[in-house]
């Protein structure tokens, strides 16, 4: 005879578990880690595998029954959360964050709490967000993709043109696992596919995340791709433990965490918004959770009531970040603890004791200033100033006291060669602008000492430097400016070297589009080359005070007289 066992339900068997769950997402992060260690090189790699690992070696003590051989891992939850942190940093993070994010992610997000399964936020948020919060400058320490000298540069969210496609490839800077949505994409489908991971959240975070982009004025696909909204709505958002339930309050939640990430990025000074979007939500999970109840079988329920309580939740959640925003609390304290990456870097670097800065009316519109304080009491000013270098722009910052002399500065971007133009950057050549001031800056440039092979590098950061102390001053309209009243085809002639030279000048909108030459009697291989040159750079200055070419002097001066003469000049 049988024997008959009785116990309570589920009678279900499965060969899921919460290991196998774990193991099966980092697996699905495995395209972002290698488009991580593709664009940013095997730092990168080791920032994230530091992190994963850090936090499964620190979670062994709460792993219960104690380590173990076959999974000296533990569940893997420790991992995945550690994998997840690691993903979320700049390129340029120091060696040490790893590390730092793991403790907090055992003992802060996890632990505090009880445990796995018991926590209320994203371990791996919790972590981001006080790193962003203690160190924000170390989480904008942007790269150049595929650029391993460590070569700063901004991200497309700081105003960086980019295309789409570079942005879904991921071939731009930003956090090492976020940029290419390609890859976040692969792993989101496997995860899908198998099972793991339901569409609602995703769904409902890119869809909010779209349809506010849209009412603020955004474009919207540059909004889903620039960033990490990809990244949070496939892999942060959609942890278990964190999100909600039911099918329907899963797609309230990530609608929530869209919503709120596009608000956050344009109504305060945080260039990102997932972080705290996230972990926003994550705090009225529980409200959704009992608020936002599915139609049980055979039972019928009003879902006004539930849309209504789902309404409510989310009014709530944008209007208190809208009126921290407008009473000036939100602002200020982004101002006081972020203002924008390179800015808090710069304070911390150059004045000790700031709180924070504001935007500086400058003269120049090429020029931004910041003006320092501590409390209330003004401490001098960052200028962020830049030219074109040898093979890119270059762009510097400037820290001057309440005297407005230069106290130190910074390359802060530039792409030059690795050789010899990224040489701008060291302190040594750097330290020959310390003192000058905005009472002469043409000094800058009449003293400068250049790096041998890089002149062209050199005298882009004087010029820069230049600029930025002329901040108070007004440019002057460019010598030999050319004013034209009517637009239209105009022909006009000039003595050259051998003859008289005839062109062909083209108007539209005030300003010269063309210059064809239709005649000439110039030395071939020596009068035509110069005509080219002197039309770019008429084009390009719209002036005649071009220099002529040497060896061509006299073409040079013919063909300048013909189009003053076509323009009536």
């Amino acid at each position: 005879m049988t024997k008959l066992y009785r116990s309570s339900g589920p009678h279900i068997e499965s060969s899921d578990s919460v290991s196998r769950n774990m193991w099966e997402v980092s697996l699905a992060l495995l395209p972002a880690t290698a488009a991580a260690g593709f664009f940013f090189g095997p730092y990168a790699l080791y920032l994230v595998f530091a992190s994963a690992f850090s936090a499964a070696i620190l979670e062994q003590p709460f792993v219960p029954g104690g380590f173990s051989i076959k999974r000296p891992l533990g569940d893997g939850s420790a991992f995945l959360a550690g994998l997840l942190y690691g993903l979320t940093l700049a390129p340029g993070s120091p060696w040490w964050v790893p590390f730092f994010g793991a403790v907090i992610i055992v003992f802060v997000g996890k632990q505090a709490f009880g445990g796995i399964g018991h926590n209320v936020f994203n371990p791996a948020l919790v972590a981001r967000g006080i790193l962003l919060l203690a160190y924000p400058a170390l989480v904008t320490e942007w790269w150049v993709p595929m650029e391993y000298d460590v070569v700063t540069a901004a991200t497309p969210l700081a105003g960086v043109d980019v295309t789409y496609l570079q942005l879904f490839l991921g071939n731009v800077a930003g956090s090492i696992g976020e940029t290419s949505a390609l890859a976040l994409v692969i792993g989101a489908v496997y995860l899908f596919a198998r099972g793991f991971v339901g569409w609602r959240i995703s769904l409902g975070y890119l869809g909010g995340s779209v349809i506010t982009a849209i009412v603020f004025g955004v474009d919207p696909v540059f909004t889903i791709l620039a960033g990490s909204i990809m990244f949070a709505a496939l892999f942060m958002a959609t942890d278990m433990v964190t999100s909600p339930v039911g099918r329907t309050a899963r797609l309230i939640y990530g609608i929530g965490c869209g919503i709120l990430t596009v608000v956050i990025r344009e109504l305060t000074q945080y260039p990102e918004g997932t972080t705290f979007a996230v972990l926003i939500m994550n705090g009225v999970t529980p409200i959704i959770d009992v608020t936002v109840v599915d139609t049980f079988f055979g039972e019928v329920t009003k879902r006004a009531r539930r849309i209504t309580a789902v309404a409510a939740v989310l009014i709530v959640a944008v209007l208190a970040t809208v009126v921290g925003y407008g009473t000036g609390a939100l602002d200020q304290f982004a101002r006081s603890n972020f203002v924008d990456g390179t800015v808090r870097r710069d304070l911390g670097l150059f004045f000790e004791d700031a709180r924070y800065a504001l935007p500086y009316e400058s003269e120049r519109d090429s020029v931004r200033v910041e003006q320092v304080f501590r409390d209330d009491e003004p401490l001098g000013y960052l200028v962020y100033a830049s030219e074109q270098g040898y093979k890119s722009e270059i762009r510097v910052v400037l820290a001057l006291d309440t005297n407005e002399r230069i106290i130190g500065t910074r390359i802060v971007d530039q792409n030059e060669s690795g050789t010899l133009g990224t040489l701008v950057r060291r302190p040594s050549f750097l330290r020959q602008f310390l003192r000058r001031s905005t009472s002469n800056p043409d000094a800058v440039v009449d003293s400068l000492e250049a790096i041998s092979g890089a002149t062209v590098s050199s005298r882009a950061v004087a010029r820069a430097v230049r600029d930025g102390l002329s901040f108070r001053i007004a440019p002057e309209p460019p010598p030999g400016q050319v004013a034209i009243e009517n637009d239209g085809v105009f022909e006009g002639s000039g003595a050259g070297y051998a003859g008289r030279i005839s062109v062909e000048v083209v108007v539209e909108g005030g300003e010269i589009t063309a210059i064809n030459v239709l005649s000439h009697s110039e030395t071939p291989g020596i009068g035509e080359p110069a005509f080219g040159t002197i039309i770019d750079v008429v084009l390009e200055t719209q002036s005649l005070e071009v220099d002529t070419v040497s060896g061509a002097t006299g073409s040079s001066q013919g063909i300048l007289a013909a189009i003053a003469d076509a323009l009536g000049q």
